[in-house]
C-alpha cells in the first residue's frame, strides 16, 4: 500500500509491502530477519547453555550481542556507533528479527570483551551439522579422483592469517619493512573436498606453529587428509597409519630418508610421474627421545603446466602414483574459501580491541558464510556468491522475499512497474490543480 506526501515541492514515497495473494513476493520480516531465521532457536539456546554465556555479561543477552555484530559484519560497518544508528532506523521492525530493544553501544563493547567467543564457535559447528546436507554438491559433480578415491573421504586443511593492527596479538608474524609488527590470528581450517564450507576451525595467535594444529584433529578411519608441508610431523604420520588414516603432503627438502624399493612406472597412464618409491623416513621422537623410523611412499612429479618438480609424501600404497599427485592438486580448493570469506565479510575493521571480541567477529563471519552458502545452494547458484551477499547487505531492511527475488528477479521488476502506474494515478488525483 502506498501513501504520498508533498514536502517543500519534493515528492516523498512511503511504502509498505503489499501482502496480497496475487503477488506474495514479500516476507513478514526484513531480509536481515530472513537470514537470522536460518538459525534455529533451539540450536542457539543450546550453545548458550553449554557455555553459560548469559552469566558472563547480563546487561546484553548473547542473542542481542550476536545480532548486533551479525549486522555489522554483514554490512561492513566500521564502528559500533554506525551499527547502533542503523539499528535505530529499523525501529519497531527489529522485533521481526527477535530483538526487543537496541543495546547500548557501550554495553555491546563490554559484551565483546567479557563474553567468551567460544559460544559462537560452538554455534558455527552446530549449524554446520544442521545444514550439512546442503553443502555437498550434486552427485553428478562428483568425479572420483582418477577413479580410485571418493572426494567425500578427502579432508583438506590449511591455515590463513587475519591481520590485526591491535595490540591484542602484537609481536606476531614477520617484521615488515616499516619495522613495526602487527597482530594476527591464524585460522586453522579443515574442509571436505565435496563441500564448500569449513567443518572445523581453530583460532590461534599467528605465531602458532602449524604442527600443533594436528593434535586438534579428530579423524575417522578411512579418511584421507591433504595438507601443505608446513604441517609436517612424522610421528603424527605414524599414528595415522596405525589408525587407517591416509595422508598426502609435500616432502620437505631437509627430510632424511632411505629408499627401500623403487616401483615400476607406467608412462602411458601416469604422465609427469618420474619416481615412485617406498622409503624409510627418519625422525626424532620427543616421546621416546630417540631416533625413529616410519615407512612412507615418495612420488616425484613434474608439473606439465609449470615445469616444476614436486615431491609428494603419502602412506597410500594401493593407489596409482598419479592419483597421489591429483589428490594434492585438489588441496588448492581451500584457497578460494579463504578469499571468499575475506572479500565478502568485514574482517578489515575490527569492532573490538579485545581478544574475545576479535574472535567473536571472525566466528560471526564464518557463520554468515555458512548461512549464505545455504541460500546459495537453495537458489541453485542462480547468482554468484558475492552478489548474493552484497545485495542482501545493502537491502537488509527490505521486506522482499529474498530467495524468491534471487530465483526470479524479473517477476519483481514487473511488480514494481505496475505499482508505479498505480502510484502515478493516485498522485494525479491528490495533486490536481497544483503546479510544481
Amino acid at each position: 500500500m502506498y501513501t504520498s506526501h508533498l514536502l517543500c515541492g519534493i515528492f516523498v514515497l512511503r511504502t509498505k509491502p503489499t501482502m496480497d495473494k496475487s503477488t506474495n513476493n514479500f516476507s513478514g520480516q526484513p531480509i536481515f530477519g530472513q537470514l537470522l531465521s536460518y538459525i534455529p532457536k533451539e540450536i542457539f539456546n543450546s550453545c548458550v547453555s553449554i557455555h553459560n554465556s548469559e552469566a558472563a555479561h547480563k546487561t546484553v543477552s548473547t542473542w542481542d550481542q550476536f545480532t548486533f555484530m551479525f549486522y555489522g559484519v554483514l554490512t561492513g560497518s566500521a564502528t559500533l556507533r554506525e551499527i547502533a544508528k542503523n539499528f535505530a532506523l529499523f525501529g519497531s521492525n527489529l522485533a521481526h528479527c527477535g530483538i526487543a530493544t537496541i543495546p547500548a553501544r557501550s554495553s555491546i563493547s563490554d559484551a565483546n570483551r567479557n563474553r567468551g567467543a567460544a559460544v559462537f564457535g560452538t554455534l558455527h559447528t552446530k549449524l554446520y551439522l544442521h545444514y550439512k546436507p546442503y553443502f555437498s554438491d550434486s552427485p553428478y559433480v562428483f568425479k572420483k579422483i582418477n577413479g580410485e578415491v571418493d572426494p567425500k573421504s578427502v579432508e583438506i586443511f590449511d591455515s590463513s592469517t587475519v591481520s590485526l593492527f591491535s595490540d591484542v596479538y602484537k609481536n606476531t608474524g614477520r617484521i615488515p619493512e616499516n619495522g613495526q609488527k602487527k597482530g594476527g590470528i591464524k585460522a586453522f581450517t579443515k574442509i571436505n573436498l565435496g563441500e564448500r564450507v569449513p567443518n572445523f576451525v581453530c583460532l590461534k595467535a599467528a605465531t602458532t606453529n602449524e604442527k600443533l594444529f594436528l593434535s586438534e584433529l579428530h579423524l575417522p578411519a578411512g579418511t584421507i587428509v591433504v595438507f601443505d608441508k608446513g604441517f609436517q610431523k612424522f610421528s603424527q604420520y605414524e599414528q595415522w597409519g596405525q589408525s587407517d588414516i591416509g595422508f598426502v603432503t609435500r616432502l620437505n627438502k631437509n627430510a632424511k630418508f632411505e629408499i627401500l624399493e623403487n616401483f615400476a612406472l607406467d608412462e602411458t597412464t601416469e604422465e609427469g610421474v618420474i619416481k615412485d618409491a617406498k622409503i624409510a623416513l627418519k625422525y626424532y621422537c620427543p616421546k621416546t627421545k630417540q631416533q625413529e623410523t616410519t615407512i612412507a611412499r615418495l612420488v616425484a612429479y613434474i608439473d606439465p603446466e609449470t615445469g616444476n618438480e614436486l615431491a609428494f609424501l603419502t602412506n597410500l600404497f594401493k593407489i596409482k602414483a598419479i592419483t597421489v599427485c591429483m589428490l594434492y592438486k585438489n588441496r588448492w580448493v581451500i584457497e578460494p574459501l579463504f578469499k571468499q570469506i575475506k572479500q565478502n565479510f568485514e574482517l578489515t575493521y575490527f569492532l573490538s580491541d579485545s581478544e574475545e571480541g576479535i574472535k567473536t567477529q571472525i566466528w560471526i563471519a564464518l557463520i554468515l558464510n555458512l548461512l549464505l552458502t545455504v541460500w546459495h545452494k537453495i537458489t541453485k547458484e542462480t547468482e554468484d556468491f558475492s552478489t548474493l551477499v552484497k545485495v542482501a547487505a545493502k537491502n537488509c531492511g527490505s521486506y522482499v522475499n529474498y530467495l524468491k527475488f534471487i530465483l526470479n528477479p524479473t517477476m519483481f521488476i514487473k511488480v514494481v512497474k505496475e505499482d508505479i502506474k498505480k502510484m502515478q494515478l493516485e498522485l494525479f488525483v491528490k495533486t490536481k490543480g497544483i503546479v510544481f
